[in-house]
């Protein structure tokens, strides 16, 4: 045989032993990861603060941060997915050439985290005097490292980048038009512990990476087959209080989420700890599927994670605490105490002594019910709003409710903040999208613009009774007390319109009753069968900035209206994580992760808020009249206008189920076989992910026998013959 040609098969031959897998990797090495990211010029400003000119550089599409007394800077998150069950061993920054802006500058430094349970008396943003005058150019690496987390089995590794440069000591500024960031890693063969291969799960991780070309390393991981009995939410709680929570289970399964009671007793003949419970969830999610969690009972009936938490206020008054978190129960990834002391949650609790998990594998909510009739004020108010007619005006009613915060500059007003939220913003230097004015009748409720600078509790009250859909407070608060309301004020709400309310204030979120009574939230949302159907508060402090408007609680605010109005997550759960998480990257800022912590949702978080748009009236084609006993094939469709994919309920008769998700406007066959004689109806309705549907579609079909048929053609026959012989 030709040596030519021996060698040619020989070459095929070692070609077709090479797995698949190093073809598919051949792209660059296995260990190394390559994202790029651009940065448009900066400009520069002049600013006074307290008399004092600084300068303030940004980047468009870049926001600012630092920690109190720092120079603030652009910073830029990054989040990149790695392989497998990566390890980081080195990252590395290749820019283009600097480009220099000059010398001379003093820039801005951040300002002071400030508590909004009372007022302090804070001094301006001051810069720190070692740093304003050293010789070491700052930040002294082009990256930040914030942590490598695990959102359902795909690794993200998270990054601050800063693309602009300064030497204190000088007043000078480099800026950098571009990185690559350069990620090498190492990794085992074993699959991630809660991967399940599900083509939703990649779906949404896509949704939080930089890199979705990578996704593809995670296409030759086995698949967990889940087991027949898959659902979507599991309301756990206790055997008193479960009966009573049949008929949210009832109205959810009647919108097609496959629903689960169960209770405590099913995971512990003893009361479980919060540590047994995260395991048992483990399970049911990686077993079940589950993706939302409500938490049937306070505290004290469904135990909370405490938390640790630590923060600096001015840069100097440490703070720190514990705080019921639910977090706890969303992040499934890891220990969340790894070196065995008392403090859960510190950065240091994760595994192998790195960051606690932080992106959330599951939504969670909590109902703070205490007895029976705390859970039938609950689930009357939150299967009402479900239930509430899309077209009804309240839901257009906004109010925003912001007090007088004390003497800090534009920080003094809350509604200033406020402002933010209405259509959308980019101050600060990063942009989110708001409450639109143009749909939404939002009234500003403004100590600053109201009469003698304050509004009333009546005032407050007098909005709600007439109906609103939602409420959004920044001001001071405490656990019994907040939006100049105490708990027993909440007796005057008469409303049967049920709201949301979204509050930074301090903790009225404090459900572990640290006090010796139920805080604010939990009053507000179980113990009236009025005022809210769900409401974010926090468990601690709350926190705003002197001088600016970039306080840590309001990065979240925005980011929660961000992700209804801009990302369309309208599902309340998945809203309140996904603004945790597009905070993530600031975590060590100030008191970033103590805000992080605390934000727990009391409400249900499968609930969808009626905001947005639902699909398209779906059109049925398919024939009218049909046999008994012969398949007929009928054609649905339905579009949404958010582009959503969309699930249709099928209902022939009385007989029907929800489909899986399918493309928008893209038609599905379904086939039917009529089994009687007579008139019946086709109903369809659509739809979206985020829950919302549609209008019934109904098509009326008339079904013969074939014997009523063969008479019906006879009966033809017959009577054409008889009008031949007619006319002879």
């Amino acid at each position: 045989m030709n040596i030519k040609k021996v060698l040619s098969i020989s070459i095929i031959v070692l070609f077709l032993l090479i797995p698949i897998s190093s073809i598919i990797d051949a792209r660059y090495p296995l260990d190394e990861i390559k994202v790029t990211y651009s940065f448009n010029h900066p400009t520069i400003r002049r600013i006074s603060i307290d008399n004092k000119l600084y300068e303030d550089i940004k980047i468009p599409g870049i926001s600012n941060s630092g920690n109190p007394g720092e120079p603030l800077l652009p910073t830029k998150s990054a989040y990149i997915l790695l392989p497998p069950n990566a390890e980081v061993e080195e990252i590395k920054i290749r820019t283009l050439p600097s480009i220099y802006l000059g010398g001379g500058h003093l820039l801005l430094p951040a300002s002071q985290p400030v508590p909004t349970d009372e007022r302090f008396n804070i001094h301006p943003p001051t810069p720190l005097k070692s740093l304003y005058s050293s010789r070491h150019i700052f930040p002294n690496k082009f990256y930040t490292y914030i942590g490598k987390y695990n959102f359902r089995g795909y690794t993200i590794l998270v990054l601050a980048l800063h693309p602009v440069r300064y030497l204190p000591f000088t007043g000078e500024l480099f800026y950098y038009p571009s990185f690559t960031v350069i990620v090498k890693t190492s990794r085992t063969n074993d699959k991630p512990l809660l991967y399940r291969g599900l083509d939703e799960d990649k779906k949404e991780v896509l949704k939080k990476i930089d890199n979705p070309g990578d996704i593809y390393l995670y296409s030759n991981l086995p698949s967990d087959t889940l087991s027949d009995d898959q659902y979507d939410m599991l309301i756990l709680t206790t055997d008193k209080l479960k009966n009573h929570f049949k008929p949210l289970k009832e109205a959810h399964e009647a919108r097609g989420l496959r629903t689960r009671i169960k209770t405590l007793s099913e995971i512990s003949i003893t009361k479980p700890t919060p540590e047994d419970i995260r395991e048992f969830l483990r399970n049911e999610y990686i077993n079940h599927g589950i993706k939302y969690l409500l938490l049937g009972g306070d505290s004290d009936v469904v135990p909370a994670k405490m938390l640790y938490v630590s923060g600096l206020d001015e840069n100097r008054w440490f703070y720190d605490t514990t705080m019921p978190s639910d977090l706890y129960y969303a992040c499934l990834d890891g220990p969340y105490n790894y070196n065995g002391n008392d403090k859960w949650g510190e950065p240091d609790d994760g595994e192998n002594g790195k960051d606690v998990d932080l992106i959330a594998e599951i939504y969670v909510g909590r109902a703070c019910v205490d007895n029976t009739d705390d859970v039938d004020n609950f689930a009357l108010k939150t299967v009402s709003y479900m239930n509430t007619d899309p077209s009804g005006p309240y839901l257009t009613k906004v109010l925003l409710a912001g007090e007088y915060l004390g003497d800090y500059g534009v920080a003094s007003w809350g509604g200033n903040y406020l402002d933010q939220i209405v259509d959308g913003s980019n101050y600060d230097n990063y942009t989110t999208v708001g409450i639109p004015s143009d749909t939404y009748d939002i009234i500003k409720m403004y100590d600053r613009d109201w009469p003698d600078n304050y509004w009333s509790p009546e005032d407050l009250i007098n909005y709600i009774n007439q109906g609103i859909h939602i409420l959004n407070h920044d001001g001071h608060s405490y656990y019994g007390y907040n939006m100049r309301l105490t708990n027993s004020g909440i007796e005057y709400m008469e409303n049967d319109q049920y709201f949301f309310d979204y509050s930074i204030g301090c903790m009225s979120g404090g459900f572990d009753n640290p006090e010796g009574y139920d805080c604010f939230a939990e009053t507000l949302t179980v113990k009236t069968p009025h005022g809210a159907f769900a409401a974010i508060m926090n468990a601690r402090y709350g926190f705003f900035w002197s001088y600016s408007t970039d306080g840590d609680s309001n990065r979240y605010v925005r980011e929660f209206w961000d992700a209804l109005f801009g990302e369309h997550i309208y599902s309340i759960g998945a809203a309140n994580h996904d603004s945790k998480e597009d905070n993530l990257y600031l975590i060590n800022r100030s008191c970033m992760r103590w805000v992080y912590y605390e934000t727990n949702l009391f409400g249900d978080p499968a609930v969808t808020f009626h905001i947005g748009k639902p699909p398209s009236k779906p059109t049925i084609d398919g024939p009218t009249e049909g046999k008994v006993g012969e398949k007929e094939v009928y054609t649905i469709v339905a579009a949404d206008p958010d582009g959503d994919n969309v699930s249709y309920f099928i209902e022939f008769d009385d007989e029907g189920n929800w489909t899986g998700f399918h493309p928008s406007g893209k038609p599905i066959n379904v086939t039917w076989i009529w089994k009687e004689r007579g008139v019946h109806t086709i109903r369809v309705k659509a739809k979206d992910e985020n829950g919302l549907e549609s209008e019934w579609s109904v098509l009326t079909i008339r079904v013969n026998s074939k014997t009523f048929i063969i008479l019906k053609n006879v009966k033809t026959i017959l009577s054409r013959i008889l009008n031949i012989y007619s006319k002879i």
